[in-house]
């Protein structure tokens, strides 16, 4: 068996943590799901079947994608050719150049598509405008909160 590089270990690594992060994430969906069905079914809990359907099919989508993801990257960790490639297209300055500015393209449609629906929710539904005003809010103070904390990590 080949050994691993420095680099490829702490990618190794960043798997692993990453694969960690899924599996809690896949616990909680799977919570959220069996408070939602023990709710409505033994407490008489008051949501329409399409929210509850909506939900359902949102956790259970979402658990799916990460049991995926998990074994993808299992699949990657034991083979160390693949290992090497993906942690070569993962840390290529190009690659992550394009992600970054596609992330700082949507993020600024994101920002107008909110202000849009606020703007537009205070004239069909007080509750619309609410929740797209305090969405813009907490896209902010998460932004400040990122920004002046990598400011001083970096």
């Amino acid at each position: 068996m080949k050994e691993l590089s420095k680099a490829d270990r702490e990618y190794q690594e960043k798997l692993k943590k990453k694969n960690r992060f899924y599996l809690i994430a896949i616990i909680f969906m799977l919570t959220c799901s069996g408070i939602l069905l023990i709710g409505v079914n033994n407490y008489d809990l008051k949501i329409n079947a399409h929210a509850i359907g909506f939900l359902m099919g949102m956790f259970m989508t979402s658990s799916m994608i990460l049991i995926i993801y998990i074994f993808r990257n299992r699949r990657i960790m034991e083979d160390l050719d693949k290992l090497k490639r993906y942690r070569i297209i993962h840390t290529d300055e190009r690659n992550i150049e394009i992600i970054s500015r596609a992330l700082y393209i949507t993020t600024y449609v994101m920002l107008f598509v909110f202000v849009l629906l606020a703007m537009i929710g205070s004239f069909v539904s007080r509750p619309l405008m609410y929740t797209a005003s305090g969405l813009i809010y907490v896209f902010l103070i998460s932004y400040l909160i990122c920004y002046f904390y990598f400011r001083k990590k970096l």
